[in-house]
């Protein structure tokens, strides 16, 4: 038994390391490690069965809650664990401060707590110089794993404030493609440009913010005026329409806006994978022709479109992964309830 209790500094060294790795790849590097993307996949998956079973899309508005405090309680518990057993693999290595006996597993336990809280309440102590390095090591650990902690949730916050701004803007401009359309031409002082030198700058920060952390693309809202996952489609889509159906010059600014759309489609499905859906039916520009827009013949738009499957399909699977329906970013439906 004693052989095997010597060797539990392996895995508590493996999961010690693991957790550190991942803080600084998450909060650092590429915005999501592969620990905390196996819990946010995890966590996702179910919430995601939970609202389907339910037919409730309002379940998905806990994405946010449960993937932040799922990855916090994952990091916090590895690295607990971790130490626990880097302590406890060697007997003697701590001792009640006051009866000088070996601590227990659970004492063991309570040590590393208080020591990675940065409590040092001294109940217990290490006995030998190299415990006791380790425990200010472990001490360091703690301190990291905090200030980490807080550079992940800080820019969560920002970068949904940025996502509920786009999405409340297009939401009352629209709703749908076309409705945004032919609302920015009648009711904008900016006309068409509204929908693009206007947005370049909140669209370039959510592109911005979804590079960093592409995790956001598993955040989702409750209400529809709220949810960029419907919203940014039917931006996608509307600019689409204006640079392949429209006669004459695009609006100022329309390529740049459409990159930033398709970049941020991109990191959505890269952070999601999977196979895409098949590509959603071309608009029914009735609703433009209607409104007095020269627009060319639909022929010359659904060759324009064959360009572009790839971005559609994207958009479509976020339309998908929100629980909205294509009907709802083409402006063929009803507000959803």
């Amino acid at each position: 038994m004693r052989p095997m209790r010597q060797l539990l500094w392996v895995p508590g060294t493996v999961m010690v390391l693991a957790v550190l790795v991942d803080l600084l790849v998450t909060c650092i590097q590429s915005g999501e490690g592969r620990l905390s993307r196996a819990v946010h996949r995890q966590l996702y998956a179910a919430l995601r069965l939970a609202a389907r079973v339910f037919r409730r899309r309002g379940l998905l508005a806990w994405s946010t809650p449960v993937l932040i405090m799922g990855t916090l309680t994952v990091w916090t518990g590895l690295l607990w664990l971790g130490w626990t057993l880097i302590f406890w693999s060697q007997p003697g290595a701590l001792v009640g401060a006051e009866n000088g006996q070996p601590a227990t597993f659970l004492a063991s336990f309570y040590f590393v707590g208080y020591t990675l809280s940065t409590l040092g309440l001294g109940e217990i102590i290490a006995t030998k110089p190299l415990w006791r390095i380790l425990t200010d090591i472990a001490s360091i650990s703690g301190f990291f794993l905090l200030t980490f902690a807080i550079t992940f949730i800080v820019p969560v916050a920002q970068a949904r404030a940025d996502r509920r701004e786009l999405a409340l803007w297009l939401h009352r401009a629209g709703p749908g493609a076309q409705a945004l359309i032919i609302n920015a031409h009648t009711d904008h002082d900016q006309g068409l440009r509204s929908l693009t030198t206007s947005l370049h700058s909140v669209l370039n920060r959510i592109d911005a913010a979804h590079l960093n952390t592409p995790y956001l693309h598993r955040f989702h809202d409750h209400d529809q005026q709220d949810a960029l996952d419907l919203h940014l489609p039917a931006l996608g889509e509307a600019l689409l329409i204006l640079e392949g159906a429209l006669r004459g010059d695009c609006p100022q600014g329309l390529r740049r806006a459409l990159a930033s759309v398709t970049s941020v489609a991109r990191t959505f499905h890269l952070t999601h994978g999977g196979a895409l859906p098949p590509v959603p039916p071309p608009p029914d520009l009735t609703p433009l022709r209607g409104a007095g827009f020269d627009l060319k013949s639909d022929a010359e738009f659904h060759l324009f479109l064959a360009n572009h499957t790839q971005l559609r399909r994207r958009l479509y699977a976020m339309t998908h992964m929100g629980l909205w329906s294509w009907e709802e970013v083409a402006g063929t439906h009803g507000e959803s309830s």
